[in-house]
Order: C-alpha cells, then sequence, then structure tokens
C-alpha cells in the first residue's frame, strides 16, 4: 500500500491530503492507512503539516539527514548526496550522534533547522573489566565505571546496555584478536553470535538433498538440471557459493543457491537473517548472514553435490540485447568449483590450469557474451570505476602481503552476468506487477563532479567541464587518466561525486547502470534485499501475484530500510577492520621509504596512498599554507611551491597506531632512487 500512498500523494491535485481523503481515495481500511503512513512518516518519506495534511517530503523544502557531532564544525548534518549544513543549537540537548532528522536546509543565518527526529540512535557501548580495590567494574572511555556483581576475568570486554548498564554480551579478553572483531561488530548492532532457538531449529536443517526429495520437487515443477555443465566462478577463498553458470542452447544460465527451503517465516533463523540484514566480511573471516551450516552448507552450491536453485536462461542478441528470458526453480549439480584466478590464467594469459581442459569453451563463450551486455551497457551510461579494494594474503593467521584487488577478465565475466541475471528479475517482477525491494542509484552532485572535472584540468587533462556531465562525458574525462599511476586516487574522488545506492520500495532506477530499473537477487545467502526478493519470486509463483502483492507490498519499505541500515554498517565495520589490518601489516615497516599518491589535501596535513593500497597522513610542520577553493591544491606560500591531488611524493613511515588503524608519514627529500612499485629501492625491508 506504501507505493499506492506514495503514487497518489505524486499527482498535482492530490499532493496535500488528509488521512480522511487517503482512505476514500484508495479504499482501504482506515487503521491500516494509519499504519503505513505513520511508517511513511518514519522513514521521512512524507510529512504531516500542521494543517493536518499529508505531502511527500520530496514537495518540500524539508530534508532528511543524519546528524554527526563533529569537533571541528559543531553539530553538522549529512544528506545522501554527502552535502551537509551547520545545525542550530535549539534542539542540541535531545540529538545523539547518528541520529535520523527532517531538517529546514536555510533559516534566515544559513543554519539548517530540525523540523523532525525521525530516529534516535541509542548506541551500546564496549567497556574492559578491570578491579578497583574491593570492586570489579567495567570502564569505558568518556562512560561512567560501572560496578559487576559477578566477577569475570581481569581484561575481558564486555558490551554494555546503555540505558540499563547491564552486560549485553561477553567478548572476550582484550589479548584474543578475535575479541577485536567481535566488539567492532557489537558496536555496530551486529550479533556477534547465533541464538540457542536459532541452533536449535538448525539441527533439523539436513546437510544434503535425497533423491527422494529430488522426486517430490520435481513432481512439484522443480526443474532437473544436473546433467548441464553449470559451474560456480569466486575467489580462491569464497566458501558460500550462492551463484553458478553455464551456456546451453544458445541461453545463458544463471542459477541462484535456492534459501527459501530451510529459512521459513515465523521461525527463530527467519528473524536473525532479518535482524543481520548482510555478511560482512573482514580481512581473513566472515560473519555471516546465516549459520555455516546455511551459508556453506545446504544453500551452497558446493561443487558434485546436488542442491536447490533458481535458474534464469536468457537469450542475447549480438548487441547485448535480451531476446527472450525463463526463470524456474531448479536443481543442479556444480560441475567444477573454478577460480577468479584460474580463469584469468586462461583469458588474460592463455594459459590452461590443469582441471580445466573441459571448460575453455564455456569460459570463452560466457565471456564473450557478458561482454556483449557490458559494450551495450557502456553505450547507454554505465559508469565504469576502478576501487582501491585491497587484497590481504594471510600465512597462519598472520597477514604476509597487501596488494590491491585484481579485477581480471573473469571477475568482469561474472559481474555483467549477475547484472543481466538481475535486469531479467526487475523485467519479470514490473510484468507482472510485484512489489520488489529495489536498487536505487540517483544523479550525482554535479557541483562535486564539475570540481571533479577542474582537478583533471589541475592534472593537465583536457577535460570536459560541464554545470551537469552526461554519463558518456564522465567516461570520456575518466579515459583520460585510464592507465596513470593516480588512477585510483582520481576514480574515488569521482566515485564519492555519486550518489549513494539504496535499496527501496519504489523503484526509481540506478543513474550509475545507465538509469535502468535496477534490484539484486543473485546473493541470497549474503544479503537480505536478495533474499527478500528471492521470496517473493517463489510467494508469487506458488500463491499467485495478487497474494504476493497483499503480503510484502506493506512492510517493504521497513525491509528496505532494514536492508539499508545493515549495508551501512558493514562498510563501516569492514572499513575499521581493514584500517587495523593494514596497520598491523605497516607496523614491520616503520622508517621505510615510498613514493605515494596525494588523495587529498588540508591546511594541516596531506594524506597519501601507498602502492599496496594503504593510507595514511604527512602532518605538515608549522607554516603558511592555503588551499585552493576546491579543496585540490595546497600552497606553501613561504616556500612557493604546491601539491596537487594525484601528485606523486616520498615519504616515510614515521609512527603506526594499530588500534586506531592509522598511518603517519613524514615527507622526505625528493632526490631518492625508487623502483617501479613505488618502494626505496636499496633499503632493506623490515621484519622479512
Amino acid at each position: 500500500m506504501s507505493s499506492k500512498i506514495i503514487e497518489l500523494l505524486s499527482s498535482r491535485k492530490n499532493n496535500n491530503l488528509t488521512i480522511e481523503e487517503i482512505v476514500e481515495q484508495l479504499g482501504e481500511d482506515l487503521e491500516k492507512v494509519k499504519g503505513v503512513l505513520s511508517f511513511l512518516e518514519t522513514e521521512g518519506i512524507v510529512f504531516l503539516q500542521s494543517n493536518g495534511k499529508y505531502i511527500l517530503t520530496e514537495n518540500t523544502r524539508l530534508k532528511k539527514g543524519i546528524v554527526k557531532m563533529t569537533s571541528s564544525k559543531g553539530p553538522i548534518v549529512v544528506f545522501n548526496d554527502r552535502s551537509e549544513l551547520k545545525l542550530s543549537n535549539k534542539h542540541l540537548n535531545k540529538l545523539n550522534n547518528n541520529d535520523v532528522v527532517l531538517v529546514e536546509p536555510y533559516n534566515k543565518s544559513g543554519i539548517a533547522m530540525i523540523v523532525k527526529i525521525l530516529n534516535h540512535n541509542i548506541e551500546n557501548y564496549v567497556g574492559e573489566v578491570i578491579k578497583d580495590g574491593n570492586l570489579y567494574k567495567v570502564v569505558s572511555k568518556n562512560r561512567e565505571d560501572v560496578v559487576l556483581n559477578e566477577i569475570y576475568p581481569l581484561g575481558t570486554r564486555v558490551l554494555v546496555d546503555v540505558k540499563t548498564k547491564n552486560i549485553i554480551s561477553v567478548l572476550g579478553h582484550k589479548d584474543d584478536p578475535n575479541t577485536l572483531v567481535k566488539e567492532i561488530l557489537a558496536k555496530h548492532k551486529f550479533p556477534i553470535s547465533f541464538s540457542e532457538k536459532y541452533l536449535k531449529e538448525l539441527e533439523k536443517i539436513p546437510s544434503s538433498l535425497t533423491e527422494e526429495e529430488i522426486e517430490k520437487l520435481k513432481q512439484q515443477g522443480t526443474v532437473d538440471i544436473r546433467n548441464l555443465d553449470i559451474i560456480t566462478i569466486d575467489g580462491i577463498d569464497t566458501k558460500d557459493f550462492d551463484d553458478a553458470v553455464g551456456y546451453n542452447n544458445s541461453n545463458i544460465y544463471v542459477s541462484i543457491a535456492n534459501t527459501t527451503r530451510v529459512i521459513k517465516e515465523n521461525t527463530a533463523i527467519w528473524d536473525e537473517t532479518l535482524k543481520r540484514g548482510i555478511s560482512v566480511y573482514t580481512p581473513g573471516s566472515v560473519e555471516p548472514m546465516t549459520h555455516h551450516k546455511i551459508s556453506n552448507g545446504i544453500c551452497s552450491l558446493v561443487p558434485l553435490d546436488d542442491r536447490c536453485t533458481l535458474t534464469t536462461t536468457v537469450k542475447i542478441d549480438d548487441y547485448g540485447n535480451i531476446i527472450s528470458y525463463d526463470i524456474f526453480p531448479s536443481i543442479i549439480n556444480n560441475k567444477k568449483r573454478a577460480t577468479y584466478e584460474d580463469g584469468n590464467e586462461y583469458l588474460e594469459n592463455g594459459k590452461v590450469v590443469d582441471g580445466y581442459e573441459n571448460y575453455t569453451q564455456l569460459l570463452d563463450t560466457l565471456y564473450d557474451k557478458a561482454m556483449l551486455v557490458k559494450e551495450k551497457m557502456l553505450r547507454e551510461g554505465f559508469l565504469n570505476f576502478s576501487d582501491m579494494e585491497v587484497k590481504f594474503y594471510f600465512e597462519n593467521y598472520r597477514i604476509v602481503e597487501l596488494k590491491q584487488r585484481h579485477q581480471g577478465k573473469t571477475e568482469e565475466l561474472i559481474e555483467f552476468l549477475m547484472i543481466l541475471n538481475n535486469m531479467v528479475m526487475v523485467d519479470y517482477f514490473i510484468k507482472n506487477n510485484l512489489p520488489f525491494m529495489a536498487r536505487n542509484h540517483d544523479e550525482p552532485n554535479y557541483i562535486k563532479l564539475k570540481d571533479w572535472c577542474i582537478l583533471l584540468r589541475h592534472r593537465n587533462y583536457k577535460s570536459i567541464i560541464s554545470d551537469k556531465l552526461t554519463p558518456e562525458e564522465i567516461m570520456y574525462n575518466r579515459s583520460l587518466y585510464e592507465n596513470n599511476p593516480e588512477k585510483e586516487v582520481l576514480d574515488r574522488i569521482a566515485i564519492m561525486c555519486q550518489a549513494k545506492a539504496k535499496y527501496s520500495a519504489t523503484c526509481l532506477g540506478h543513474y550509475a547502470l545507465g538509469d535502468i530499473p535496477y534490484a539484486t537477487w543473485t546473493s541470497p545467502i549474503r544479503r537480505l534485499a536478495d533474499f527478500i526478493n528471492q521470496r517473493i519470486y517463489f510467494d508469487a509463483k506458488k500463491y499467485g501475484n495478487e497474494y504476493a502483492r497483499e503480503k510484502w507490498e506493506p512492510i517493504m519499505p521497513q525491509l528496505a530500510e532494514l536492508a539499508n541500515s545493515a549495508e551501512k554498517r558493514a562498510e563501516k565495520v569492514e572499513k575499521k577492520l581493514d584500517d587495523i589490518k593494514k596497520a598491523e601489516y605497516m607496523s614491520n615497516f616503520i622508517g621505510n621509504e615510498y613514493t605515494a599518491i596525494v588523495s587529498e589535501v588540508s591546511k594541516t596535513y596531506v594524506k597519501v596512498v601507498l602502492p599496496n593500497m594503504c593510507e595514511g597522513k604527512v602532518l605538515l610542520r608549522k607554516g603558511s599554507y592555503k588551499t585552493s577553493k576546491d579543496k585540490f591544491i595546497l600552497y606553501d606560500v613561504n616556500a612557493g611551491t604546491k601539491i596537487i591531488v594525484g601528485d606523486q611524493i616520498n615519504v616515510k613511515l614515521r609512527k603506526v597506531d594499530i588500534i586506531d588503524g592509522t598511518l603517519d608519514f613524514l615527507k622526505v627529500e625528493e632526490n631518492k632512487k625508487y623502483g617501479k612499485e613505488g618502494y626505496k629501492t636499496k633499503k632493506k625491508v623490515k621484519g622479512r
């Protein structure tokens, strides 16, 4: 019903309606409409005016944002496009950091006024057990000590309820490396263990499919395609295989793990899946959305085991256009556990790794088809940027090397087959008028994007500068520096100009993919949105489209918010733990010198990126510095020199803070000789 209300309020003649008028227009039950409007208000989608009439928030001057209590700027509100405004002091005593609010963007003083607090963010905190005289206490920075009624080992880290001061969970001892991971997960509201009820239900879930079950499923309409050469292609350390691919009779096959058979509604497993919302991937480990018995077991498309899947077959023409498609429940048997690394050996280097002799034609065909899809999307406005993702290499649980993650041809193949599969799913949902959890991506911040173009000019690239760049112009500007050392830094700045993709009950289009309607369902083992979309398909298939609409449409906004919250929190956890692990690794190289790329400048520091994608700051000595208006150039007024974002400078690692995950550097002389990789060539590497 939420989409009906949004659609109703979107029309010009109905853009201000009372609840009674909405009920009359829709012909719905009053209490049901009240419940949906209350949720839409909480989400900041609709706003109840002083005259008692509802209006879409997007049709007002109000903006939804997140409160940030900063030390340098004071209280600010940050919006989806990453713009920000200072906040009035009027309601500060009622605010917490990360509260979600509606604000009036400008008053006469140019300061945002809070109109409504949509969601209070109450954060529990982590403390450490100490002994103070005869008392055992939990201590935490900037928090009152909590006296304990029971004894815990000294040094134990615990999660404390901010309201009751009770211990919610014991995380482990401070010297246990796993405790830090649990601590950061707990701080960001992720469960660190599965409940007893969950584990009890898990005992009833089988670890394999029997022939008797398969026959029963076939009688119910499931298609047996175990005879086809369908394979998984993932990273070498992947254990949760949720997608498999193949090619037969001119059709691309994409089979996705069927999670609906084991994650059933009104169970502890269902509740916890919604609560977790996403699998959190940390260096060397994963905190899964579903228990390993599900994610790595009965739902994982492990090689040579029969598995229930949802298969899409797609036929495309020579221009990447979809000619026809079909979607059906299926049973597959994964014939090969292929890896990106081995696939790239063949597709990039022509080397056939042992065990791949029977699959080279399949790899060739799938890659050619995937590139047809990519080329079509590029013609239609797809934005293709690189990232600064790091791959950690472990030996005996110790990081021995860091490298920028390679995005090879095999990764490219899977990426575009999954996008194709998602596009087909969206088309199916739209044609059948079914609700689904959309993945929306708004237009970029054109002001920031114009600054990015000016930065390219600073760097002597003949970029197109416009108040509203088209996707084609963005990609042209990107092509100017494609093969240069500063590519990742310039790409990251361009990405930061883009809006943040979000899940939603309303499909508005995905700008970065060419402004197409979009959603995801290829990772139901590890993403809530994909799991829910798969569930909607099966409900519609089994009980009809009307049943699925009535069941899922009213709760879709809430589910989308759960998915967005989980994704946002997971990103913070992953970044924090990545930074800590990078710092832990780099602590072996204090005193070493590198050629780094400048990624950010300010009056007090220069931020740099090393060749292994570790990032840190060069603190500036006292002097007279100023930055350009666009904040991309730092001028040393006394020395008459300047540093531009993207410049290469020589730095020495001075200090590492593992707990905070930060690196400090010193700028060194320019005349030292460095190798191609950016490392000083003669100095021995400490700790190797």
